[in-house]
């Protein structure tokens, strides 16, 4: 049994799952009676892939996963697969407007992926990913539409919440300029122009932008940040921000909630949304403004 070492590859992450999952030629039925893998409903459930589908399948969506992690966090991809990933690769897929069954399918496909991973070394929940189609239903997310609302009720009162916390400053740039999670936590991106517009170099894909204009009192901390080297940690941040979030008796939507509340505040044009958040189609905005 291999195991995946957590400065992987993509490539490398996916090559070693296929190979852990891959069942062509053994019995699925013997396959299920050795396995120690529970379904949803009990049954024990084989965490191979016996067909050539099934193996395409599980491939394309892993890949697909993969691509995220890497636009989202980076390309060290290991290190950033965890229940919390998964659950925002499905939320990205439901704003893509799948459908119902291609979610399915998904949530099917990526508790598969679990399996693999649990069995390289890297610690996933099966029951936690098939049980957040109820989640998402519980939390009045229609498999059937066509985008999740990751927004705040009151995203100031989260931000103040973290005011003690050494990522204050990461959730006031989320909340005040829409800046992407792991910009926020990187001051070696950061330059702040004399109209306390922040120019961001190095972002997702590569891109570089500039946000509006920040306060006084937020480009300030900005400054001293840059002076200090500010060098944050993504999981770190994450689990600051949820607390902070459940503190105010909010729902944690994700670390992007803040980035879609901001969205849903501006004032901007939809054109001018789109270069201020960084994204190079206007489309791109229609999940974070609902």
């Amino acid at each position: 049994m291999g195991h995946i070492h957590n400065r992987a590859s993509a490539k490398a992450v996916i090559n070693q799952i296929m190979s852990q999952a891959n069942g062509i030629g053994s019995s699925k039925t013997e396959a299920r009676n050795q396995s120690n893998t529970i379904g949803q409903n009990g049954q024990k459930i084989s965490s191979k892939a016996h067909s050539i589908k099934s193996l395409q399948n599980l491939r394309s969506i892993t890949t697909q996963y993969m691509n995220y992690i890497k636009e989202e966090h980076g390309n060290r991809v290991a290190k950033h697969i965890n229940n919390e990933t998964i659950k925002e690769f499905i939320n990205h897929k439901l704003e893509q407007g799948n459908s119902q069954g291609t979610i399915n399918t998904y949530i099917s496909t990526l508790a598969k992926m679990s399996d693999n991973l649990n069995s390289l070394g890297i610690n996933t929940s099966r029951a936690e990913i098939t049980a957040y189609r109820n989640e998402l239903k519980a939390n009045g997310n229609d498999l059937q539409k066509n985008h999740i609302n990751r927004a705040y009720n009151n995203p100031q009162a989260i931000v103040n919440e973290m005011r003690d916390s050494p990522y204050f400053l990461s959730a006031q740039l989320a909340y005040e300029a829409g800046l992407r999670a792991d910009d926020t936590i990187h001051s070696d991106k950061w330059t702040l122009n004399a109209d306390n517009t922040l120019h961001i170099t190095g972002s997702k894909n590569g891109i570089n932008y500039t946000t509006s204009a920040l306060s006084d009192e937020t480009a300030q901390r900005v400054r001293d940040a840059i002076e200090n080297g500010f060098n944050g940690n993504y999981g770190e941040f994450r689990e600051a921000l949820k607390e902070a979030v459940e503190s105010c008796n909010e729902n944690w939507t994700g670390i992007h909630g803040l980035r879609y509340s901001f969205a849903q505040e501006s004032r901007a044009s939809r054109a001018e949304l789109s270069l201020i958040m960084s994204h190079s189609r206007v489309g791109v905005l229609i999940a974070y403004l609902n």
